[in-house]
């Protein structure tokens, strides 16, 4: 018996090893991609898909003499660019003042990229899938599963070679993809792309001084949160609701960001949308209107309006 228990102890041992070196491999990969497309020169198109809409960008990225630039140019927008040297992100606008802001990345490129692994493995398992080829090249398949109900899961596709996002798909509960991030074209070079040489070494424009105005005291309270979200304190008020706002909250689990919004009740029926990976929820009471707008489930985004009081 004892033989037995001792047989049985080390098969345990055997399997829970090979998890934890299955695991750390799969992380070993994700380090992989965000090496990437932090270190890499490149120039690369993409597409974002949700249901039938297409948005189509441009991204150039490089590095010269311990500086960083990145320029992110929408194809299917005209007059704005985005650009970010070091840690100044630039909104450049054709009719407007150019938007200048702090960030060490685009916030319109995936956050999943970007975000620190340690708030990462925080809230996904990882697990490295099967390889495919992928417009002529191959790619390793990381999925990175949601700990908690109601937050989305990530398929991540990267290039075997040099580790570069090829796809990455939002998956809901139901393993349905909202959202599909696709590149379309990739050219990565040990130069930096001459488009960028150019702009970084321009003149841009400089910070405003003025302060962002603080969001209003909430009136009211919230009083449930999505496992692993806490409000974030004193966020940047809204200017189009400055009039109307009653509360307001701006939760975020590090990656996402949820924004829960208080007016009032303007009578309409309580109504959910999804765009892509976002969902729109709107509940209606006699006297109060409650939005909820981010990266969860209609399911959720229901309870966090229903936790207004």
């Amino acid at each position: 018996m004892m033989r037995f228990a001792g047989f049985c102890s080390a098969i345990v041992l055997v399997v829970v090893s090979g998890l934890v070196h299955a695991e750390q491999s799969a992380w070993a990969l994700f380090d992989k991609v965000q090496n990437a497309v932090k270190q890499y020169n490149f120039d690369t198109s993409f597409v974002v898909l949700k249901g039938s809409k297409v948005d189509t960008y441009r991204w150039l990225h490089g590095r010269s003499a311990g500086q960083e630039i990145e320029h992110l140019i929408p194809l299917d927008t005209n007059g704005v660019d985005i650009l970010r040297r070091n840690n100044q992100i630039y909104y450049l606008l054709t009719d407007r003042p150019a938007f200048v802001t702090q960030g060490s990345s685009i916030p319109e490129l995936p956050a999943l990229l970007f975000e620190a692994k340690d708030n990462i493995s925080r809230l996904y398992n990882a697990v490295a899938g099967s390889s495919l080829v992928m417009s002529g090249r191959s790619a390793q398949l990381l999925r990175l599963t949601a700990k908690d109900a109601g937050r989305y899961s990530y398929w991540l596709w990267l290039d075997d070679e040099t580790g570069f996002p090829l796809r990455i798909d939002t998956l809901s509960d139901q393993q349905t993809a909202l959202e599909r991030w696709l590149v379309t074209h990739m050219q990565i070079s040990p130069e930096l792309p001459e488009n960028l040489s150019a702009l970084m070494a321009a003149e841009l424009p400089q910070p405003a001084d003025s302060a962002t105005k603080a969001a209003p005291q909430a009136r009211h309270k919230l009083t449930w949160l999505p496992q692993g979200y806490q409000p974030i304190v004193d966020p940047a008020g809204i200017p189009q609701l400055e009039n109307s706002l009653l509360s307001y909250w701006l939760l975020s689990d590090g990656l996402h960001q949820v924004s829960v919004f208080v007016q009032n009740s303007q009578q309409l029926p309580t109504q959910a949308y999804r765009d892509g990976a976002t969902t729109i929820y709107v509940q209606t009471s006699n006297q109060l209107e409650v939005t909820v707008i981010g990266p969860v489930s209609i399911e959720t985004a229901r309870q966090l309006a229903a936790a207004v009081h």
